[in-house]
């Protein structure tokens, strides 16, 4: 009964832009398998998640697990962090709060998760006294926003917001949402939606989504529920069988949109689809045409194929795809496909690549001696694979090796071809690369290994060839490599966004642990991913951090561009990556940046992460190192700090204390004024539109003669906030931007407002609906008796009249001065 909450993000805008043509199509992903083999605490995934930042999130039984593109960490709960949660007797459920709290529920029990220390918290009693739950719960909720709900009986509450409203209904609450932040949306187990409006709280309307008792008994077992734009979609599961469902906000009404034999478990929504996952695979359904798929067989690599069981799933940042499976693990699937396609050398399949690499062949004469091959290239350059690298002959210019140092990660090349783009192709031991050729120069080198579908064994030599339409083959010991660049994305790829995440930390050679004491200090006050301020001890001043990309599509073209001011080989920017960085970027993606023999002082390590090397969408990411002086050199200046601080906290906390009572006690007068003038001016918005009709002599002669000076000055006034407020509703008010407004100072302005703001405002509708009058004779033709009904009088005798007491004149007699 998990519910999930999506509003498209910015981020599903950028795919867009990055050549749809060559994502993966759903019938061909192609599914890795993650299990308790790869570091997962369990094979059974309840639930899948990603962070905002791309940090993958994975919920299995009685573990929280963490991926990093890397490797998984989890933490376990004690039977302590446990509390009993008596009205929730359904799956697992996660709900994030505002407050940096995971809150997880399944069968009865409620744990709670600080993601700031990533640890289960001791006690969740005191957590929930801290949000304002003071009395015991049967259940909570949270909503598409980040709110928590707390059920306690019929009361259903968010102690933070101060919101309460009644359940109406004896059927079960299963899910709750905020929607527009004007209604709040109740989900029953009988079908129905109890529709409550969120600002005045109070019960509106209630809208069944079955008709017969034997439906809402069925499919009452469990809610999955998503929106997208004003439709709800709910899945709805009874013993055996589901029915998806749709709510329709703005039209109030409930549609059905499949059925199925077996269990739905999970809904995420992605462009124009919804994903569903099932008990059988996975279902697609497309809001425009109502089509459903349902992919009940997948594709594992490798070959492999299975159907199955799936609790969860859910896109990451970059388009990929991720399942949690009941009892195979984790499930992923890259959003761009491999442009990589092998062959065995055996198939048949293979030989005219194999007759067509023999004719390539066949035109090359023998090779000196360490000269594994050689290509002259349409600008007349000359390529020359050797076992120490490639080298380049260009005329007029010194010969060029490229090696390790430039991104080469194995030096033997065996072959070497130029594509339609005119860039360099070659095969290594131990994968494949391409240069590329911009300016007349080799801008850099990306590498392709296993992990792109690249046969791990060594390709051959002089065994590369380019065909008619630009697909290059190539030949590795027992299988033929095909592809073609147009295909691929290269520098597309630039516009992810993809941001460093602080993964790892080792001190003098030990991994700290948040909480931890190295040499009797505490490093790490929360995890380390959170973690943006480091504080060490001068002897404590070799460290090793590691980093990660998140990037789960191609971590081998992960690229990290470092500064750190103050240390030697960083004080400018560089660029590093798993081919060109010593070693530091492994082929997971993951940047081991080394500080050693840090001196004490303030560093500031900046970074920046992109799929390409000159292409950094977002701005750098910063952590703060502080290597602390021995205590010999600061013991003086803290006592001296502390000495000053002492003596200005003692001569300004009289006056500070003092100051702040002012200050508040006239800020709080200030809002309840602004109140009161809100809600004259909705009073004056309300009448303006009202038959203007004395009832009696008293009233007509409040209405239609002027006060005193003041009261005159509280008219003009009013006229100039009322169009003022009425313009921003809803907007936070100051009270400074009335005092701007009416042209006087704030203090002269309260006082003004206390002695009139309650007093009827239909005089000053009278005055303003004359004022329109006087305007309207002044400025056109329009006969008296028009005027009159335009504005709202109630005969033109009584406007006539009401004109006159007003400005001493007739209308006739106003309109004929006004024309000399």
């Amino acid at each position: 009964m998990f519910k999930i909450f999506i509003r498209l993000k910015c981020w599903l805008l950028l795919m867009l832009l990055i050549s749809v043509n060559t994502m993966a199509n759903d019938e061909n992903l192609v599914f890795i398998s993650y299990d308790a083999s790869n570091g997962l605490a369990d094979n059974s995934v309840q639930i899948v998640r990603c962070t905002r930042t791309g940090r993958i999130l994975i919920f299995t039984i009685g573990h929280v697990n963490f991926y990093d593109g890397d490797s998984f960490v989890h933490i376990d709960p004690s039977t302590r962090d446990v509390i009993k949660l008596p009205g929730y007797q359904g799956g697992y459920q996660l709900f994030f709060d505002k407050y940096h709290h995971l809150w997880g529920k399944n069968m009865g029990v409620l744990v709670c998760v600080d993601l700031l220390t990533e640890h289960f918290m001791p006690d969740v009693r005191q957590v929930l006294r801290d949000m304002g739950v003071n009395k015991p719960i049967d259940d909570l909720y949270g909503d598409g926003e980040c709110n928590m709900w707390f059920r306690s009986g019929k009361q259903l509450s968010d102690p933070k917001k101060g919101k309460t409203f009644t359940i109406r209904t004896e059927a079960t609450l299963q899910d709750v949402d905020l929607y527009a932040d004007s209604l709040l949306m109740m989900f029953y187990a009988d079908g129905s939606v109890g529709v409550y409006d969120y600002k005045h709280p109070r019960y509106l309307y209630k809208d069944d989504a079955f008709k017969t008792a034997e439906e809402k008994d069925h499919y009452a077992q469990s809610s999955i529920l998503c929106l997208v734009g004003d439709r709800y979609y709910q899945i709805r599961n009874g013993e055996e069988t589901a029915v998806l469902m749709r709510y329709d906000v703005s039209e109030r009404k409930w549609a059905k949109i499949l059925e199925t034999p077996f269990q739905m478990r999970d809904l995420y929504p992605k462009e124009d689809k919804l994903y569903i996952a099932t008990e059988r695979g996975y279902m697609v359904y497309y809001y425009q045409t109502g089509e459903v798929k349902h992919y009940e067989t997948i594709k594992l690599s490798k070959g492999r194929s299975m159907t199955p069981n799936i609790n969860s799933l859910m896109f990451d940042r970059q388009g990929g795809l991720w399942m949690g499976t009941k009892n195979r693990g984790l499930l992923y699937a890259k959003a761009y496909p491999s442009p990589f396609s092998t062959i065995p050398t055996q198939s048949p399949e293979a030989e005219p690549y194999l007759k067509l690499l023999d004719k390539q062949t066949a035109r090359k004469t023998t090779l000196p001696y360490k000269m594994n091959c050689y290509l002259s290239d349409s600008r007349g350059w000359l390529w020359t694979g050797t076992y120490t690298g490639l080298k380049l002959e260009r005329p007029g210019k010194p010969a060029q090796i490229f090696n390790r140092k430039d991104g080469l990660i194995n030096e033997v090349v065996h072959a070497v071809i130029e594509d339609d783009e005119h860039h360099i192709w070659v095969s290594t031991s131990y994968g494949v690369a391409r240069l590329y050729v911009r300016n007349g120069e080799v801008s850099h080198l990306e590498v392709y290994i296993n992990q792109d579908n690249i046969p791990s064994d060594a390709f051959l030599n002089r065994r590369a060839a380019k065909m008619d339409d630009g697909t290059i083959v190539m030949e590795s010991l027992d299988r033929i490599v095909v592809f073609n660049p147009a295909h691929f994305q290269g520098e597309h790829f630039g516009e992810m966004v993809l941001y460093p995440k602080l993964c790892r930390l080792m001190v003098n050679g030990v991994f700290v642990e948040p909480g931890a004491k190295l040499d009797g200090k505490v490093i790490l006050d929360r995890s380390v991913s959170r973690t943006h301020e480091l504080h060490v001890n001068y002897n404590q001043n070799s460290l090793t951090l590691t980093f990660s990309g998140l990037n789960y599509l191609r971590p081998v073209q992960t690229y990290y561009r470092v500064r750190v001011k103050g240390v030697s080989g960083y004080n400018d920017w560089r660029i590093m990556s798993y081919g060109k960085s010593g070693g530091l970027v492994d082929k997971n993606g993951m940047l081991h940046l080394p500080l050693v023999a840090m001196k004490p002082g303030h560093y500031v390590i900046e970074m920046q992460t992109s799929m390409w090397p000159d292409k950094w969408p977002v701005d750098p990411y910063t952590w703060n190192l502080h290597v602390e002086e021995p205590w010999w050199r600061t013991t003086g200046l803290y006592i001296l700090i502390v000495l000053i601080l002492v003596v200005l906290g003692a001569l300004n906390f009289f006056s500070f204390n003092r100051n702040t009572k002012l200050r508040m006690r006239c800020l709080n007068d200030e809002e309840d004024m602004i109140r009161r003038v809100r809600g004259f001016a909705d009073r004056c918005v309300e009448l303006h539109n009202e038959q203007l009709a004395p009832t009696t002599a008293t009233e007509r002669n409040n209405l239609l003669e002027d006060d005193d000076l003041e009261s005159q000055t509280f008219d003009e006034v009013m006229l100039k906030l009322i169009p003022y407020v009425t313009k921003h509703r809803g907007e936070q008010l100051r009270f400074h931007a009335f005092a701007d407004q009416a042209g006087m100072g704030k203090g002269e302005l309260y006082v003004l407002l206390a002695n009139h703001i309650d007093k009827n405002p239909r005089m000053l509708i009278s005055k303003l609906r004359l004022q329109e009058a006087a305007e309207l004779l002044r400025t056109t033709d329009i006969p008296i008796e028009d005027v009159a009904e335009t504005l709202n009088f109630v005969s033109p005798n009584y406007f006539i009249t009401s004109f006159y007491r007003r400005y001493r004149v007739t209308p006739k007699d106003y309109r004929k001065s006004k024309d000399l």
